[in-house]
């Protein structure tokens, strides 16, 4: 018999509100672009809670629906929440508090740049450390599984033209610009164990990125690895030439490099995010850096 996993309802209610245009909007644009947005929102709850517990699945639980503009009223829940929290109150408070000021904070950047988020996702270290007393703190998630939550936020978004849409918490109200992002089915990622490292290194440039497609190839301990740049205003200036760069040049950057694992613990892929690009340098000055 399959087994159904109960909604344990968390503290912070948002409301989404679309304003419509009364006798014109189509019903079925409206409610399916409505329908985009809630599931983007639980992602970005999901990715909020992913450096808790990867078993935690946010929902969308309705409360209300107002209509004139059409506004529905959204309680928090989660599903896979284990037995030592499903009769504590403080830890769901807690967790109800992580996702209203996650989602305020974030969902005023939607269309921020990787190092942007890193410092938001900073900013929000004291909040993911202050766990209710006697259980351990947690760290905020990944720059690039924000970054991805943020874009599909922007897709769904992108399904309303013309449309004003607000997001309400009980920390203010957030509007949502309208995107030139062409809106497609956003995608599923598969559960994998994986291990993430962040941090600080010089990369080498063996080729160089002339296509746009943000994949550079670098030189990690003499050897060639293909890496995602994730900072798109660096990329930009580079593409603009305003700033010099050679195969040979080094960068000094921020990384994230997440390890996957299969069930028996066998690695089985690697990628390396570059968040931010700190400085160039080319090579005469680099004869004190081991690669």
């Amino acid at each position: 018999m399959e087994r159904t996993l109960v909604n344990q309802i968390v503290e912070g209610e948002v409301s989404l509100v679309i304003d419509y245009q009364p006798g014109k909007s189509v019903a079925i644009d409206v409610l399916q672009g409505a329908m985009r947005l809630i599931e983007s929102l639980d992602r970005l709850d999901g990715v909020l809670l992913s450096s808790v517990n990867t078993s935690l699945e946010p929902v969308s639980v309705l409360n209300d629906v107002q209509h004139s503009s059409l506004k529905m009223m959204l309680a928090r829940a989660l599903r896979g929440l284990s037995d030592d929290h499903l009769g504590n109150l403080e830890w769901k408070k807690w967790v109800g508090s992580l996702l209203v000021k996650g989602k305020h904070k974030l969902l005023q950047h939607l269309d921020a740049d990787a190092p942007e988020i890193r410092k938001l996702l900073i900013e929000m270290e004291p909040d993911y450390s202050s766990m209710p007393q006697g259980l351990v703190g947690y760290t905020p998630p990944q720059v690039a599984d924000v970054q991805a939550a943020l874009v599909g936020v922007s897709k769904a978004r992108a399904t309303l033209p013309g449309q004003h849409v607000t997001i309400q918490t009980e920390l203010g109200d957030i509007s949502l610009p309208e995107t030139e992002i062409v809106p497609d089915a956003l995608e599923q990622l598969e559960a994998q164990t994986s291990v993430t490292n962040k941090g600080v290194e010089y990369f080498k440039i063996k080729s160089l990125d002339l296509l746009g497609k943000s994949q550079w190839t670098l030189l990690r301990n003499q050897k060639p690895v293909k890496v995602d740049m994730l900072h798109q205003r660096w990329l930009d200036d580079y593409h603009e030439r305003k700033i010099p760069i050679l195969p040979g040049d080094s960068i000094e950057s921020h990384y994230e490099e997440t390890i996957s694992y299969d069930a028996n613990h066998n690695e089985i892929e690697r990628k390396i995010a570059i968040v931010e690009v700190v400085r160039v340098i080319p090579p005469p000055s680099q004869q004190s850096l081991n690669y």
